[in-house]
């Protein structure tokens, strides 16, 4: 007969995967206070965001114009500007009036900036055209070729022709050209590179060089010599020079007839 006072209590097993509950620990009063802080900076960021990009706070009331101009007007470009201005101070796009006033046919360079608290400067910059372009264009003291109203084209500017791509060299070899005339009183009107590169130059006098392919700067010395020597009392009589020769020149006379002056020191020698 078994004994109920001598039984052990049973142990109760436990799961492996059992665990015994953690009481649940309070939130620190400063993290609350942290968190709240994060939200409010969050909040008032973005209502000053909101406030700074309305177009109806800070508006700008203010274009200024700076510059030296000849071919547009400040009033041509302030028209310009104002016409695409769609924010406010901070919100107004820079970069999209820069562009829009760069497109204009003479304007060269620009740079926009803000003047607190409601102005714009916009610097402007003009194209300083140094001859024509073939037909329908300019060319750039800097060697850019652009296409402003040809009713607006400067009279009197001398003519450049070459393929494109080259035109800062025609712009180069023109320079050097007019410094090695300038001396002997002659002013070129026109430049002209041919497809297969020969060099041709037109003189205010109406006489036509040929140098030859490429410029020669050595040719055109020769002809000079020879311009100031013999030709230059003659010049009306004259229509084109060719240089390509190497021991000397070939004279296409006005009229198509040697003139009586080149017979008679013919006869003479």
């Amino acid at each position: 007969m078994n004994r109920l006072g001598n039984r052990k209590p049973r142990k109760i097993q436990r799961g492996r995967g059992a665990s015994r509950s953690q009481p649940s620990r309070p939130i620190p009063l400063r993290a609350i206070e942290q968190g709240v802080l994060i939200l409010l900076l969050i909040s008032i960021a973005t209502w000053g965001t909101e406030w700074l990009t309305d177009p109806q706070n800070l508006p700008l009331r203010e274009v200024s114009i700076e510059g030296q101009f000849q071919h547009t007007t400040k009033q041509k470009i302030r028209e310009t500007v104002t016409s695409h201005i769609t924010g406010g101070f901070f919100s107004v796009d820079l970069e999209k009036i820069q562009i829009a006033v760069g497109e204009l046919p003479w304007i060269s360079q620009v740079k926009v900036r803000r003047i607190w608290p409601d102005g714009l400067q916009v610097q402007a910059k003009e194209q300083v055209p140094l001859a024509r372009w073939g037909e329908n264009a300019l060319v750039s003291v800097e060697g850019k070729i652009f296409t402003p109203p040809q009713e607006s084209f400067p009279k009197g500017l001398p003519k450049l022709e070459g393929p494109l791509g080259g035109e800062h060299l025609l712009v180069k070899r023109f320079r050097e050209i007019q410094k090695q005339v300038n001396p002997f009183k002659l002013r070129a009107v026109q430049l002209i590179i041919g497809e297969r590169r020969d060099c041709r130059i037109v003189f205010d006098n109406s006489i036509e060089l040929i140098l030859g392919r490429t410029y020669n700067k050595q040719r055109l010395a020769q002809f000079l010599r020879v311009y100031m020597h013999l030709l230059q009392l003659h010049q009306e009589d004259i229509k084109q020079i060719d240089m390509r020769y190497t021991n000397g020149f070939a004279v296409t006379w006005r009229g198509g007839a040697t003139p009586a002056w080149i017979r008679e020191a013919v006869l003479d020698a």
